[in-house]
């Protein structure tokens, strides 16, 4: 890489090295916030009587509002290692993220205000609130997953208009090479619409994120298995055995769309001369990232990529599909901790498989290769890093311990008569 003018530990070593650690993070925010707006979603389905959805809202209540902190660590995480992704993605798409936060608000505040008072009315309402914004939380998040690996219409702005500041920005690029932007509405509406960037990518981005609130629900039906007994276990049990054959099902026909309709990405064509000087020479260190001026990088999902990268791949995809199946098989025998880790393991592996099939991508652009974002265009200083891996090797192991402490004090089984006892003496329950 010092032909471009990059050192070999940048290359090789750290961009690689935090594309992998905010992955992780935004696995850990998927994998824990995960069940917990699971729960959320089925509090109003846990029974009609008050005690059936208090023991759902009190099975996440001392760690929900902790779970969501990996929401901004991931997001700090991204801004600080590759902060040209944080600076477009939030320019682009800032009307779907403020739906999301402010669903995660009316959310957190439903978890607060829903015991104030003892009006059934008044409980209701909550009850529905947190489950309808705990859903668009996790549909919106899934939607936007799906529009990332089918490629956004990002445009650097180098290449657009040389005298600009570098960076991405979020458009229309006609066939005269002249840039629109899209007005913020239309931004948020374009991730939504099945037509866009071609029926085929538009239905598979919806089928992801209609797959998405499914896990997410089947994951926080697997929490509640292991936080529950009695009626609400088996209540619980039925959730996941009933979500599971459909989860499952949306789930393979979302895999099998995206490999027939487009290979979950494009071949991406660049015709700039530039583009192709800088790096048609380029050995990549077996990246293989320019193959006769087309980016062949991960057509068809993993087929293509360096075999290194592409076995990686299987495997994390294997380790999901057993998750998935595991999941079905502990639920059926009743197992609340084997069909919990199962369904852990399930979006890890999934999770993980959708990352590695995108690296080098960070965004792909529907506009081509010069157009894309990937962790070597998209990421911070040399020096930027190495403090960040110093800080990461101090804080990461940390939180993790902490986190586990946290989850231990509170993984107790939760029954109607523990939210009675609580009750008369003053204790606080949700």
């Amino acid at each position: 890489m010092e032909a471009l003018g990059y050192s070999p530990l940048w290359w090789d070593v750290l961009v690689p090295l935090w594309f992998v650690i905010v992955a992780l993070v935004w696995v850990m925010y998927i994998l824990t916030d995960g069940f917990d707006l699971g729960v959320g979603v089925l509090v109003p389905f846990m029974g009609k009587d008050d005690i059936s959805r208090r023991i759902a809202l009190n099975s996440v209540g001392p760690i929900w509002d902790g779970n969501e902190v990996w929401f901004i660590t991931a997001g700090g995480a991204a801004y600080a290692a590759f902060p040209e992704i944080y600076a477009a993605i939030f320019g682009g798409l800032y009307l779907a993220l403020m739906l999301i936060l402010f669903a995660l608000i009316f959310r957190a505040v439903g978890f607060e205000y829903r015991s104030k008072r003892p009006s059934p009315t008044w409980r209701s309402f909550w009850d529905w609130a947190i489950s309808i914004s705990s859903g668009i939380v996790a549909l919106v998040l899934g939607v936007a997953l799906g529009n990332i690996i089918v490629g956004l219409p990002f445009v650097k702005t180098t290449l657009v208009d040389p005298n600009s500041l570098e960076g991405f920005v979020y458009g229309v690029l006609d066939s005269n090479g002249q840039f629109h932007p899209y007005p913020a509405i239309i931004g948020f509406l374009q991730l939504l619409n099945p037509f866009f960037p071609n029926l085929a990518a538009g239905i598979f981005k919806l089928l992801v994120g209609i797959t998405a609130l499914l896990f997410v629900i089947m994951h926080g039906a697997s929490w509640l298995m292991v936080k529950t007994l009695g009626e609400h276990f088996e209540r619980s049990k039925g959730f996941v055995l009933k979500l599971w054959p459909i989860t499952a099902a949306l789930w393979v026909i979302t895999t099998i769309w995206g490999f027939v309709s487009f290979g979950f990405t494009h071949t991406f064509h660049t015709n700039n001369p530039k583009v192709i000087s800088e790096t048609i020479n380029i050995d990549f260190h077996h990246w293989g990232a320019v193959l006769d001026k087309v980016f062949t990088y991960h057509d068809n999902f993993l087929f293509q990529a360096p075999a290194l990268v592409s076995i990686i791949g299987w495997i994390l995809l294997g380790l999901g599909i057993l998750g998935l199946l595991g999941v079905f098989f502990f639920a059926r025998n009743g197992s609340a901790w084997g069909t919990f880790l199962s369904s852990s393991l399930a979006i890890i592996g999934i999770l993980f498989a959708v990352s590695v099939a995108l690296f080098p991508f960070t965004v792909p652009s529907i506009y081509g290769l010069e157009n894309s974002m990937t962790v070597w265009n998209t990421a911070a200083s040399e020096n930027t890093l190495k403090v960040m891996t110093i800080a990461a090797l101090i804080a990461v192991p940390l939180i993790l311990a902490y986190t586990a402490y946290i989850y231990k004090v509170f993984l107790f089984k939760l029954s109607p008569e523990q939210l009675k006892e609580a009750a008369e003496k003053g204790q606080f329950s949700y």
